[in-house]
């Protein structure tokens, strides 16, 4: 019988017994193989009949660990987002005793290393037909954790903390009835890049994008009191580090001579000056 859900989520908190062991470390050197695949031609092109040969197995054995193409994709796009989220999350542990400049600066940098490293992995998670299947900020907790700490060292550079809008333990979803905290769909409510949310609640023009940016925080697991102002920089670097990055993988910057690691660190030092004005 095709494999179920248990195979693509972390192992249970129990023991597993000898046959589960060997079953997820198939599932496992199944993954491991086929990302190797997609380093090599891409995720668009990979089919079960190559992950088979490479694993030495028939395709009708390998539907035994995953019951279709889109099944396994979905696996890889996991195991993507964690591996990303763990290489960014290292890096901001790694300069946790840096000033918050640089460590907003050694996070950008963990994000684009491992873009430039693994150039068909990330092109799957931003670009592939599966990308949709897994929310990194609710299904991968490295990913979360990774911007959450971006979220707390931007906090410290928006001057006087940006402000109170964040001081209340509830949001308001609009309705007169505290919000619960949601997934990461807010985070588009950010996307025009500029000058939406201000201190105190109040958001020129953009109804409700503080309270969607304090649910989107709450959902990461950030603080009552961080301002809408730190979230939506966090967003604003996100964007400006994965459009950068994204350039960087297609050649844009080839034809230029210019190098990308070089443009990543004059973003970040034009963003934390703009955001200590």
């Amino acid at each position: 019988m095709p494999v179920d859900n248990v195979d693509t989520r972390p192992a249970p908190a129990r023991s597993l017994t000898r046959r589960e062991r060997l079953r997820r470390r198939t599932v496992d050197e199944i993954v491991e193989r086929a990302l190797d695949l997609v380093d090599g031609g891409g995720a668009h092109g990979l089919s079960i009949a190559q992950v088979s040969k490479a694993m030495g197995m028939t395709p009708p054995a390998l539907y035994h660990y995953f019951a279709s193409r889109d099944a396994l994709l979905d696996a890889l796009v996991l195991a993507g987002y964690t591996d990303l989220g763990t290489a960014v999350e290292a890096a901001a542990d790694a300069a946790s005793d840096r000033p918050a400049p640089d460590r907003v600066a050694a996070i950008a940098h963990a994000w684009r290393r491992w873009a430039v490293d693994y150039p068909r992995r990330y092109a799957m998670l931003f670009t592939g037909s599966r990308r949709e299947a897994v929310d990194p900020l609710a299904d991968v907790g490295p990913i979360r954790r990774s911007m959450l700490a971006l979220v707390t060292t931007l906090q410290e550079l928006v001057p006087d903390g940006g402000g109170g809008a964040g001081d209340s333990d509830q949001v308001d979803d609009g309705a007169g009835e505290p919000a619960a905290a949601g997934g990461s769909g807010a985070g588009g409510s950010a996307a025009d890049g500029g000058s939406g949310a201000t201190r105190g609640g109040d958001t020129d023009g953009e109804p409700g994008l503080d309270a969607d940016l304090l649910r989107w925080g709450r959902s990461l697991g950030a603080a009552p009191q961080t301002a809408p102002d730190a979230l939506r920089l966090a967003l604003s670097t996100w964007y400006r580090v994965h459009g950068l990055v994204s350039l960087e993988l297609v050649g844009g910057f080839d034809t230029m001579g210019l190098d990308g690691a070089a443009l990543l660190t004059a973003e970040i030092e034009s963003l934390v000056r703009e955001t200590a004005r």
